[in-house]
């Protein structure tokens, strides 16, 4: 009986061809989809589950609340935390190790280059068991002068030799000093949010000069990892977190409400485990080690991938219900002759199977051709392991799924038949259940397929709206020269920047703390003299030169602009000052400033005063002297802050300049002047347009591949559409015989096909729109400047239109054949 089966399902799928290949390709690409998302979601899914200490492994993030300004998250903590924790928590808190990353300058012999190194602590040789193939780990992360590299930073500089005991100059802030490879340990795997190639022992005594780094309690430049102790319990640490921070951080002043101020006011924090980081990012993108997901992500591409399948398994059900009526016979004959109902439901069940099972060998096929180009483009490193038991259980769960999700109520249609009535009538009437069941999944299909091209739309008009929004300055023919605060180009930045102003096509240069998108988050403690609560307020704060709002093009709203003719524009130097002594100095802020102190227009702020610490016990009243619009400086993604730029003669760690011309040619001229000068740092730049797009490399790659797979979707519908359009033709040839018979023409032929498929696919419209919208304005809400919602309602009609275009064109030329075709031939049909 089995082998009965399989030779029917064979027969038939070789009888229809037409329907088959639709099936079968339907199938086959929804399974591929579904497969390789599969992968993307496995991977996904585990990250950094493969250290030994996951499960009790956390990490401390930071969130600042501003008076006034929005609350900013942060996944590093500072400095001191490490210390603190292993004191406060000494019960529950096993280990706690830090990691800084920092850009350095190499010597190797002649040589030079510029890297990222990791300095952390010695306790993370006990805490991430790295996998070293050389050398001794332990002893290098506790030796100030020793580093350990990976394998691709030991064949990049030491070929096939081994590197153990090999000497490299280091230079970092004003750090100096060979370095003595200790360990070489094996690439961190692809799926672990850390990413660094070496790492150096934080020794606190060298960064002395650089409180920033490890020793204040304000600035968080540190990822802190801890340990929860066997037994100990991360829900008593999270619940004593508050009176930590109100433990080791002193604060000032009030709240709003008058009550004295405490610091868990101010800083609030949370610990995440290190398995959920990867899908759960705590902060904005971009503040991490590398480029993470999210669970968000995860569950769409998830659904898209089910989706697809569902539109194939409805092509599968359409077409098998619609050729129900040539197979009425063999079900009634098969009743006769004393099959029973579950014989027949089974054989149909199992020719959905087998059907399944085809698709799925095509679907393989497609996803060993399109697997190197996904994985290159979701930057991971998938592959598909036949022998892996998961991966085989799910592969066989889907054939099942798919079998019976697009085989069990054909197999109940077909099974239903009364063998009489089919006998005696010698043909089978189809039921008004099926037809409407086959309309109602029609519009389920476009439905879906509407609903991908409308959110595909909005992805790229929200990347293209942000990568276009006016920053407030003039991003175009910008670059930013880097590393001019090193060690070796401090000293000689100023002959090059004259050097650089005088080739041809430079309009202007100019010096800056940081650059655009840059995603630093200086900060400076401002109060107001005069003003009786005391009040500090969190400023951003840029340390620039005469030259940077020319060579930014930002506009003064009101005050004049830096002047070499005033000398006490410049800030002036704590070191110079004496105990308590209050200095005087010029500042210039954008208008988000003005409304964090109250000042009014920037016409009535001109001449106003504010106060910050410069210093252990050095004050600075600060005139504002001009007032510029708010500038998208640091980056799209956050809303702009209130910020002061300070004129400073040091800090400056970039040259801007701004250029006519052929950049490339500018930027070979600018490195041979830079290798002339500085020949111990490595010449690098950036241009500012190209910066800020990478903001949002994320959402290009997100809507292509929402574009991909709305495409997908669109042609596996219009495919089951064409099977469906063909049926039709086929089922109404005497109707259109004797309709052209009695004068209809092609036209009108035409139009009456066209209509039936139309209103499916404009009910499809309906669905799909208020879902689409609502869905997407919820993924809008993650972005501080995104496109107006009124923008969806022209993206929802267009994506009507074009599903109603292809659904004409789809039926069409079926149409169209059927309609020219000659009525006697039509009426001789039997």
């Amino acid at each position: 009986m089995f082998r009965n089966y399989i030779s029917v399902a064979l027969r038939n799928i070789l009888k229809h061809k037409l329907y088959s290949a639709i099936n079968i390709i339907g199938l086959a690409v929804g399974l591929a989809a579904c497969v390789m998302i599969m992968l993307f979601v496995r991977d996904e899914l585990s990250y950094d589950k493969h250290w030994s200490n996951a499960d009790r492994m956390y990490r401390l993030n930071t969130t600042f609340n501003p008076p006034g300004r929005e609350p900013f998250i942060t996944p590093m903590a500072q400095g001191p935390t490490k210390h603190a924790l292993k004191n406060f928590f000494p019960e529950e808190i096993d280990q706690v190790t830090r990691f800084n990353s920092m850009r350095v300058v190499l010597r190797k012999d002649s040589d030079v280059f510029s890297e990222i190194l990791m300095w952390t602590d010695s306790e993370t040789s006990d805490m991430f068991d790295f996998d070293v193939v050389a050398g001794d780990l332990h002893a290098t992360l506790r030796d100030n002068a020793s580093l350990a590299i990976n394998e691709t930073f030991a064949k990049k500089y030491y070929g096939d030799r081994n590197p153990i005991g090999e000497v490299l100059t280091v230079n970092v802030h004003d750090l100096e000093r060979d370095y003595r490879i200790g360990a070489v340990f094996k690439d961190l795997p692809h799926n672990t949010v850390l990413d660094f190639q070496g790492m150096a022992m934080i020794d606190e005594k060298d960064f002395e000069n650089q409180v920033w780094e490890f020793t204040q309690w304000f600035s968080v430049n540190n990822f802190v990892y801890f340990t929860v102790k066997d037994g100990g319990s991360i829900e008593g640490i999270n619940r004593r977190l508050n009176d930590f921070a109100d433990a080791h951080i002193e604060v000032s002043g009030s709240t709003s409400s008058g009550v004295e101020a405490k610091a868990s006011d101010f800083v609030k924090y949370t610990t995440q485990a290190l398995t959920d980081i990867q899908l759960h990012p705590a902060a904005p993108s971009g503040s991490e080690m590398k480029p993470i997901g999210s669970m968000t992500n995860v569950l769409i591409f998830t659904a898209i991938a089910g989706l697809i399948l569902l539109i194939a398994c409805i092509n599968f059900m359409n077409l098998a219900t619609a050729k129900s009526t040539q197979r009425a016979r063999e079900v009634a004959l098969r009743k006769v002759l004393g099959a029973s109902r579950g014989q027949l439901v089974g054989q149909f069940l199992g020719e959905s199977v087998l059907l399944a099972c085809i698709g799925l060998v095509f679907g393989t096929v497609l996803v060993e051709l399109l697997l190197p180009s996904f994985s290159s483009f979701v930057n991971k490193e998938l592959a598909f392991d036949y022998l892996d038991g998961l991966t085989l259980m799910i592969l066989f769960g889907l054939i099942v799924v798919v079998g019976v999700l697009g085989g069990v109520y054909p197999a109940l249609v077909l099974s239903g038949f009364r063998p009489a009535y089919v006998l005696k009538a010698n043909k089978s009437a189809e039921s008004s259940g099926s037809a409407s069941l086959r309309n109602a999944l029609v519009i389920v299909q476009f439905a879906i397929s509407i609903a991908l091209i409308v959110s595909t739309g909005v992805v790229y008009g929200q990347k293209f709206y942000a990568t276009n929004l006016d920053p407030g300055f003039n991003k175009e023919n910008l670059m930013v020269v880097r590393n001019t605060s090193r060690v070796g180009a401090a000293d000689k930045r100023d002959t090059f920047k004259e050097e650089v102003l005088r080739l041809p096509g430079v309009v202007s240069a100019a010096f800056s703390s940081d650059a655009p998108s840059s995603g630093n988050e200086s900060n400076n403690s401002v109060t107001i003299p005069g003003d009786d609560s005391g009040r500090s307020m969190l400023i951003g704060i840029h340390r620039v030169d005469y030259e940077f709002l020319d060579t930014y093009e930002i506009p003064l709203l009101a005050g004049r602009n830096y002047s070499r003719d005033y000398p006490t524009d410049m800030m002036p130097n704590p070191s110079q000052a004496e105990d308590g002594e209050l200095l005087q100095g010029s500042v210039i802020v954008n208008e988000g400033a003005l409304r964090r102190f109250g000042f009014g227009t920037p016409e009535e702020s001109v001449g106003r005063v504010i106060q910050m610490g410069l210093g252990e016990n050095v004050q600075v009243q600060l005139t504002i002297i001009g007032v510029i619009p708010d500038t998208k400086f640091q980056s799209l993604r956050s809303i702009m802050r209130p910020e002061m730029y300070t004129l400073s003669p040091f800090g400056f760690n970039n040259l801007n300049v701004r250029y006519q011309g052929n950049p490339a040619e500018l930027a070979s001229r600018m490195e041979q002047i830079w290798k002339s000068l500085i020949p111990t740092v490595p010449y690098a730049y950036d241009f500012v347009d190209e910066q800020m797009a990478e903001e949002f490399e994320a959402e290009e790659n997100q809507s292509v591949l929402l574009g991909i797979f709305a495409s997908l979707a669109v042609v596996i519908a219009c495919l089951g559409l064409y099977g469906l359009a063909s049926f039709t033709a086929e089922r109404r040839t005497k109707e259109i015989g004797i309709r052209k018979v009695m004068g209809a023409s092609v036209f009108d032929i035409v139009r009456l096909l066209l209509w039936q498929f139309s209103k499916p696919v404009l009910i499809a419209n309906l669905i799909a729109w208020p879902l689409a919208v609502w869905g997407m304005l919820a993924w809008l809400e993650n972005f501080p400047y995104r496109i107006e919602e009124w923008v969806l309602a022209p993206l929802c009609i267009v994506a009507g239109l074009i599903a109603l275009a292809i659904a004409w064109a789809t039926v069409g030329g079926n149409a169209a054949r059927v309609a020219r075709s000659n009525p006697i031939d039509a009426l001789r049909y039997e």
